[in-house]
């Protein structure tokens, strides 16, 4: 028997949308695949060293109307008026840039041990996506084991579909293939699996965390294209498999362009994390830093403890005694 996989949800009851997440465990699988495109080469096992929580479905219009809503986003989705079917025909900035908002908006309600909320690394979305399997899809080989569990070119009639109505895998993921290719953090690179060692641990997790702690502004000024997974309404079978990886600019637009939303332990950093939500309240609040080291952050002038690196530990407080934000 399959076991049960903890669920959160992050919700906005005035709105009546709920953003589900799953905790996906830590393990070793085989990534890439043999016989198709030299991208994907060669297999080799990657270790994902702790937990993360990945949404069960891609973002929805709903929920990503709320975002361009409260913050002004011109944005139009390509199938319009569907808050139920997945948003699409954003760019990879404007995924960072939602993620970014829903650390703000939502900072006190991520689960215990997560402080951002961010793209998957390549990663650690084909972990998710395989769900221990090392068949084509999770549902097994061939078109037949595709069709149940993704909208793909042969039964999407050419358009998306509300999000959550197949099966899910072993993880409670829904949508992993088809219906949309989903955004990544990582940097497109197609000969990055031939400098992968293999058994290497989390790639790609460190420079996602340099690159928030260099901030959304800083993150977003790079041209270099991105990362996409998991194939489209208009894909055939062979672009959904869960080995695919395509590239796209980071200004790309398309209406079978999406993402989804990942919780992680983020940078120790102020800003583009968790730290500037929960200092910022913590000024409003103006408690003083008892039993803090007098050492300042030059960015948020927070307290910090010096760790022998460019970033220092912060310390935000919790109660009513302060704790490392690590």
């Amino acid at each position: 028997m399959t076991p049960e996989i903890p669920r959160h949800l992050l919700f906005w009851p005035e709105h009546g949308i709920a953003m589900a997440f799953r905790l996906i465990p830590a393990g070793i699988f085989r990534m890439g695949s043999r016989g198709y495109w030299a991208d994907e080469e060669p297999v080799h096992r990657v270790r994902i060293a702790e937990p993360f929580w990945l949404a069960e479905t891609p973002v929805t219009q709903g929920q990503f109307g709320l975002w361009t809503g409260a913050e002004g986003i011109e944005h139009e989705n390509h199938f319009k008026d569907r808050p139920e079917h997945p948003a699409e025909n954003m760019d990879w900035r404007q995924a960072v840039a939602y993620c970014d908002w829903l650390t703000r908006v939502k900072s006190e309600e991520l689960p215990e041990g997560s402080s951002l909320a961010c793209l998957p690394t390549e990663a650690e979305w084909e972990h998710a996506c395989r769900a221990g399997t090392d068949t084509e899809y999770y549902s097994g080989d061939g078109d037949a084991a595709l069709a149940e569990v993704g909208w793909y070119g042969e039964n999407s009639g050419w358009e998306t579909h509300p999000v959550g109505r197949k099966r899910p895998n072993a993880f409670g993921l829904f949508d992993m293939h088809g219906n949309v290719w989903e955004w990544c953090h990582d940097v497109w690179d197609e000969s990055s699996y031939r400098r992968h060692a293999d058994g290497a641990t989390d790639p790609g997790r460190e420079q996602r965390l340099t690159d928030w702690r260099a901030g959304l502004e800083g993150m977003t000024a790079s041209d270099q294209a991105r990362v996409l997974r998991g194939g489209s309404w208009d894909d055939t079978a062979v672009y959904c498999r869960s080995s695919i990886r395509v590239g796209g600019g980071p200004d790309d637009r398309a209406g079978r362009h999406g993402f989804r939303v990942c919780l992680v332990r983020g940078p120790a950093a102020g800003r583009g994390a968790r730290g500037r939500a929960a200092h910022s309240v913590l000024e409003r609040a103006g408690e003083p830093w008892v039993g803090c080291p007098a050492l300042l952050c030059r960015e948020c002038s927070n307290p910090v403890e010096p760790t022998g690196t460019a970033v220092p530990r912060h310390y935000i407080r919790k109660s009513q005694s302060p704790r490392l934000l690590s």
